[in-house]
């Protein structure tokens, strides 16, 4: 059983769904969760992701990725509702040109901090 993707986006956000599905499954696995994981990923604009930083952590500056946890406990259904990772969009494209690397690599570096986050 593969665990539970749950995918948030603007229309024009210019990602694939599969690869965020495909990345997040990975960064699942890598921090030892199977199956039985149910995660939601939000990709923000810049101005919600400031301000949820603002709200959420009193820091007034756009992150790259935010989390919020829920749970490392299985619900009475046997799933694990680890909780939610935001990504700019954005700062996401951004930090691709500015490292000179690939979304994939990027994207992936950021899913598995976020789902560290998640474990805190």
């Amino acid at each position: 059983m593969e665990n539970l993707i749950l995918v948030n986006h603007n229309k024009n956000w210019g990602l694939s769904e599969d690869l965020v599905e495909r990345l997040s499954q990975k960064a699942l696995k890598e921090k030892g969760f199977g199956g039985d994981v149910e995660l939601s990923i939000y990709f923000v604009g810049r101005k919600k992701a400031r301000d949820l930083n603002v709200s959420y952590r009193q820091k007034d500056y756009y992150p790259q990725v935010l989390g919020f946890p829920m749970s490392t406990k299985k619900d009475v259904d046997g799933k694990i509702r680890l909780g939610d990772i935001v990504i700019c969009t954005q700062k996401l494209k951004y930090e691709v040109k500015f490292q000179n690397s690939t979304l994939e690599k990027v994207l992936y570096e950021w899913l598995v901090h976020g789902v560290e986050n998640l474990l805190i």
